[in-house]
């Protein structure tokens, strides 16, 4: 019997999943990891203890007993986007692995911004406006303030292009993943003007050759074998960015398919055959998929909300019981509202000083009613990225929020489009291990994943509907007064 094997690199957690021949999980390993996060816009992981944990998890995956009955016939590689992760020849790290979430080239960024037509001349080759998350933008500051670790890389990955680096010893870099602000999208090359606009020309050299998603990418050495009791020689797959992976394993692969990761970022994307614009706040990402994008806005902050509700607000942390009490309480929490702008919004607006707050709390305001406006305001998030996209449908949710029934069916009233969610919610691993098994020519079609369905409530649609303007309104009346925030806090800083 051949086993698929998919490794999901999170920001926070790393997850290593078996599959059988039918792409049911059946063995499973995770571990928490330790990022690097400051209040001064710093994010960045140790890349050697972030390996340590995915040599853990595959370890323990094998161990499992089923592996007796057959064999992994393939590994592939999700991993989170963006972010700059340099290393040596020999895979050996140069500093720390930055993340996504490392807003530094904020400063830099709005430089570039002066330069007319730039931002938009990026836009139609790379899917992507300047953002601080951009992998580009974060080279272009270590080009300005830290050239020396620059000079010591020979490669410039993405987490999970590294990581299958250190497995199999050959050095790639990944469409979807390079996709996110690198490439000329229509080209699938590295794109010249991000190059040369931000003063990157003189590290080309440094970015490894670039491979589909479901590429061979190597096997595992005999090295890593050793270290993780898997067999040496397994084949390995390039894998995929993990929201694109995420869309191939809940099964949003489609034109004009939808669907939102409940994950640390709550990201909504659109399957698309075109670039088309949706409205401002869009950026473009490759599918795993021939000739198609995805249509992206992914938020700053998804489920931190939640965690945070529960450390902070909430009577307990348990998820189910924060469900019952949620369950009672009527939709539009008797108009209490919580924008979920922890760490500043960059979709389907962009704002780094942009932060969560409660508005509408009146004296007899309930617990209940706080805990519940919190589920809600990511719900509307949904509903405010897709403002300008065909209303009705399907919207596929995959990711760890996915777990609670409750929040799946807010989100159903919410956006008025039926919810289809699996029991399952490892989707991005399942896309990985999906593309393992193409790269080694054993799958023909995608089997169907078991889902449960959700349908919008007509009254509780009507009542997020009627609600939702306040909402809209509160970001845009809010922008001033939390730039004024900033600014009153820097010289409180300075001072």
């Amino acid at each position: 019997m051949d086993f698929y094997l998919g490794i999901d690199i999170g920001t926070s957690r790393v997850k290593s999943v078996l599959f059988d021949a039918d792409f049911n999980a059946v063995a499973r390993a995770a571990e928490n990891t330790a990022p690097d996060l400051s209040a001064c816009g710093h994010a960045e992981q140790d890349m050697q203890l972030m390996l340590d944990s995915v040599l853990r998890t595959l370890s323990e995956v094998a161990r499992s007993p089923l592996l007796a009955q057959g064999r992994i016939a393939a590994i592939g590689l999700a991993g989170q986007g963006e972010g700059v992760w340099l290393s040596d020849a020999d895979g050996n790290p140069v500093g720390p692995g930055m993340l996504w979430s490392d807003t530094r080239s904020a400063g830099l960024m709005h430089e570039l911004l002066q330069r007319p037509g730039l931002d938009r001349r990026l836009f139609a080759e790379t899917g992507t406006h300047l953002q601080p998350c951009n992998s580009s933008l974060q080279l272009h500051w270590l080009a300005r303030y830290q050239p020396e670790r620059l000079a010591a890389a020979r490669y410039i990955f993405c987490a999970k292009d590294w990581v299958r680096f250190r497995l199999t010893g050959v050095a790639a870099l990944e469409l979807t993943d390079a996709s996110a602000s690198l490439l000329d999208q229509q080209a699938g090359t590295l794109s010249s003007l991000m190059l040369d606009e931000l003063g990157l020309s003189h590290l080309r050299d440094k970015f490894p050759p670039l491979l589909a998603a479901d590429a061979p990418a190597g096997a595992l050495t005999a090295e890593m074998s050793q270290r993780c009791g898997l067999p040496a020689g397994i084949a390995v797959a390039a894998g995929a960015l993990d929201v694109s992976s995420a869309a191939l394993g809940c099964g949003a692969v489609h034109n004009g398919d939808i669907y939102t990761i409940l994950g640390t970022t709550c990201c909504t994307g659109i399957v698309c055959t075109s670039r088309e614009t949706v409205s401002d706040g869009t950026r473009f990402v490759g599918s795993t998929e021939a000739g198609s994008f995805i249509n992206l806005f992914p938020m700053q902050a998804g489920t931190p909300n939640i965690d945070w509700l529960r450390q902070q607000i909430a009577l307990t942390p348990d998820l189910q019981q924060l469900e019952v009490e949620i369950a009672g309480v009527a939709p539009g929490s008797n108009g209490v509202f919580w924008q979920p702008y922890l760490n500043g919004e960059r979709a389907p607006f962009y704002s780094p000083t942009a932060r969560a707050g409660y508005f509408g709390i009146g004296q007899h305001t309930t617990r209940a009613e706080l805990q519940r406006a919190v589920f809600e305001g990511l719900a509307y998030a949904i509903v405010d990225s897709l403002q300008e996209y065909p209303s009705g449908g399907e919207l596929y949710l995959t990711g760890g929020g996915a777990a609670s029934a409750t929040w799946l069916q807010i989100i159903a009233d919410c956006t008025g489009r039926t919810v289809i969610a699996s029991e399952f919610n490892e989707l991005s691993a399942r896309g990985a291990a999906l593309l393992a098994a193409r790269s080694v020519g054993a799958l023909r079609q995608v089997p169907p994943v078991a889902q449960t369905r959700y349908q919008p409530d007509p009254n509780a649609h009507a009542c997020y509907r009627e609600l939702f303007p306040v909402y809209r309104l509160l970001r845009d009346q809010l922008q001033p007064v939390w730039q004024a925030r900033h600014q009153a806090l820097q010289r409180l800083k300075e001072s």
